[in-house]
């Protein structure tokens, strides 16, 4: 950085005001990223201050990290550097709903519950589902691509994003995509910065696809030996069945001490729907001797929310796994035989995506695990990284795993929308 603190914070001030220039040390001690603390932590309240905050940085060459809810600050790389933390959450209005085309603009700022509370006023939801929705907003959601259970059935974070206005390093701002469905014509430059996790720019309004709420919901879930729990789950893909969401895990995931394992069947819709649904799933659990329990309400609720939360929990390495849907059974397989006094850790797949999480406290985590699974995934289609741990894990590794073979290609984008390396530096795959 080649301005002092004092002078990065006097220019920034007079850009944002001096009161959304904060250099105290409780509001730097509490955005630590990865171990390291930033210089001064910036709360702009409006899109325009955003892409001026970033031309002052840019001017200091001082780093920054975009800051939503900080719920996802466990993903990444160590960051190379930090100076400037930009919080987006004074950002947080809903800009434009537009119930009749199930369409929803707003700032990026915004958490997902809040919107969510905007949209039941006519009946409607975002179907995003990742970890802590309270805290999680619209911006990091789509800048981390969180997608979670329901993916399969709504769609991901990229098929729910239609347009966004987006800051760039230099300060200048870009619209991609639009109000409606279907608007793209040429490059969907939305897709581009979805999953980027803020390195080549920082949302400032997002666009989205919204829909219905479902009339009632229903969970069943199947409890048993693993080999019947994959049998009822492979009926269950092969079934004209349409369930919202499907979950399969050991009790671990649960935090419970028992050895089976259970498959979460999500129903929703219809009341006639969600009937035949519950109704067809308990007889299929039958038929593999599974004993089968429904589940409604808050019990529902419940059960979900971990499932939700669980690739973001604190204190503890959290692996993504993502292999071809059919190999799913193999990859649960294989890394069950692993288990051991040393190794005994949760489990959850989504199966329909072909993804799997795989969870393990700090303590007892080593750099053989991460290498056991970049040996697995390849061998079931797909492909391994280390998707959220505490700081100390990430020393001398790259989370993301080797290179894939677009990355020149991506540091060519990088070097288009940001050319200095000043946002999120290094955190992102081969170190972008």
């Amino acid at each position: 950085m080649k301005s002092t603190v004092d002078q990065l914070a006097q220019r920034l001030g007079v850009e944002l005001g001096a009161a959304a220039v904060i250099t105290e040390q409780s509001v730097l001690a509490s955005h630590i990223v990865d171990g390291m603390q930033p210089a001064l932590v910036c709360f702009p309240a409006a899109a325009e201050q955003i892409a001026a905050a970033l031309r002052v940085a840019a001017e200091a060459e001082a780093a920054v990290i975009p800051w939503g809810g900080g719920t996802a600050m466990q993903i990444g790389n160590r960051p190379r550097s930090l100076d400037v933390v930009m919080e987006t959450g004074r950002l947080d209005r809903v800009i434009e709903h537009d119930g009749a085309n199930l369409t929803a603009t707003v700032q990026s700022g915004m958490t997902l519950m809040a919107l969510q509370e905007v949209l039941a006023r006519q009946k409607q939801i975002l179907p995003f589902d990742p970890p802590f929705p309270a805290r999680a907003t619209i911006g990091g959601i789509v800048a981390a691509n969180l997608n979670g259970p329901r993916r399969s059935c709504y769609g991901s974070v990229r098929d729910l994003v239609i347009g966004m206005k987006v800051s760039l390093a230099s300060g200048e701002v870009i619209k991609a995509g639009g109000k409606v469905v279907k608007n793209v014509a040429g490059y969907d430059m939305c897709k581009l910065f979805v999953g980027s996790l803020g390195t080549l720019g920082i949302l400032t309004e997002v666009t989205l696809r919204v829909a219905p709420i479902p009339e009632t919901a229903a969970t069943v879930v199947a409890a048993g030996a693993l080999p019947k729990v994959l049998r009822f789950v492979d009926e269950l893909s092969r079934s004209p069945l349409l369930p919202a969401a499907v979950a399969l895990m050991n009790s671990r995931a649960l935090g419970a001490g028992q050895n089976d394992w259970r498959a979460a069947i999500r129903c929703e819709g219809f009341a006639e729907t969600v009937a035949r649904h519950t109704n067809d799933a308990l007889a299929m659990a039958q038929r593999v001797g599974l004993g089968a329990e429904i589940l409604r309400d808050s019990a529902d609720g419940q059960l979900w929310d971990r499932v939700r939360d669980f690739p973001l929990q604190t204190g503890r390495v959290v692996y993504r796994v993502t292999v071809a849907r059919a190999s799913v059974a193999e990859s649960v397989r294989a890394i069950r035989e692993w288990n051991g006094s040393e190794f005994q850790p949760a489990i959850l797949s989504n199966p329909p995506t072909g993804t799997l999480w795989v969870a393990e406290s700090e303590r007892q985590t080593s750099p053989q695990r991460f290498a056991d699974l970049l040996s697995l995934a390849p061998r079931c289609g797909g492909h391994a990284i280390i998707f959220a741990a505490p700081d100390d894990t990430k020393k001398n590794i790259d989370v993301w795993g080797p290179p894939p073979p677009t990355l020149a290609l991506m540091r060519e984008m990088k070097n288009q929308f940001d050319p200095t390396g000043l946002l999120n530096p290094g955190r992102f795959v081969g170190g972008l």
